[in-house]
């Protein structure tokens, strides 16, 4: 392993286990037998000692799509699109304990990690995360895919940057420009409240890229720029205006998707946009029983209401 493999090999498996997840674990395992290939804990749950009261976020790596669902449509769905997206309670000791969980192949995993212009899993993977099921194996595995992500990350980044920036400036650029590319941005100090949760992280890992990418050079005591020419700046700006429609486009793609995928996915689409935007339109009945037909008239009365942009 190089450094960042090693880096990202020491941050995966160091940070203790929340407590509160074996419920969870157990059933993922049940329901994926020996399709299981291991269980990353990321999102805000990360950060927190135990997950009982929050809706938790896990990625599920699989061997193969029709090894964890068979040769039906979700294989087919998990494959054109990943990843799919479930939704699952277990019960704890204390009560009920909540997760969302999307799956991917360990092989298109790190196929994805390297997209032009599905920045989805590359933006979020390059993150703080916590391996919580699997063996040295796959943690030395997701350890290089997610090392792969952060380079992606960097060097999508790094013509946009000419003037030094701190570490933790360089990644509130990074995410807030990937903020743009979703249905609903954002808003402004997310990216900034997102990196002061684990400033070290950021700044061991900026620092360990500025000494392996030819794109980014320390300029002084934490501070780094893009090593990119005027030609290179401008073609990469039109790249993230691109991205911005195939972004906005991918994750309308994967809302819909989740209608089908979830139990009461239409309840979870209505749910995520208002989580968002605080526009919230009560679905029907009829809704809830074709949820893939419904999403389409269901997302065009949200965009007409200002749900997302």
């Amino acid at each position: 392993m190089n450094q960042l493999t090693d880096f990202m090999h020491d941050s995966l498996g160091s940070a203790p286990t929340p407590a509160g997840l074996a419920p969870l674990l157990d059933k993922l395992a049940e329901r994926f037998d020996h399709a299981l290939t291991g269980v990353v804990l990321y999102g805000s749950c990360h950060r927190k000692a135990d997950v009982t009261d929050g809706l938790v976020d896990l990625l599920v790596v699989v061997s193969g799509y029709r090894a964890a669902f068979g040769a039906g449509g979700l294989a087919m769905f998990n494959w054109l699109l990943p990843p799919n997206v479930f939704y699952m309670e277990a019960q704890g000791p204390d009560g009920v304990i909540r997760c969302k969980y999307a799956v991917v192949s360990l092989k298109q995993f790190r196929r994805r990690m390297k997209s032009r212009i599905d920045h989805y899993f590359w933006a979020r993977f390059c993150q703080p995360t916590k391996l919580v099921l699997g063996d040295k194996e796959t943690l030395a595995a997701v350890a290089a895919i997610q090392a792969c992500g952060a380079r992606t990350f960097a060097k999508r980044i790094a013509p946009r940057v000419s003037s030094p920036l701190t570490a933790h400036e360089f990644w509130i650029t990074a995410l807030t420009t990937t903020y743009l590319c979703e249905l609903r941005p954002e808003p402004p100090d997310n990216a900034r409240m997102l990196i002061a949760h684990d400033p070290d992280y950021w700044r061991r890992l900026t620092a360990i890229l500025a000494t392996e990418q030819p794109l980014l050079e320390a300029v002084g005591p934490d501070h780094y720029r893009g090593l990119t020419s005027r030609p290179v700046r401008l073609v990469n700006g039109l790249v993230w205006q691109l991205r911005r429609v195939s972004g906005k486009l991918f994750n309308l793609a994967r809302l819909f998707k989740a209608a089908g995928t979830f139990s009461n996915g239409i309840d979870y689409i209505v749910w995520k946009v208002e989580r968002h935007s605080g526009v919230r339109i009560e679905p029907t009945e009829r809704m809830r029983r074709h949820p893939r037909l419904a999403a389409w008239g269901l997302a065009w009365r949200m965009w007409r209401q200002g749900g997302f942009r």
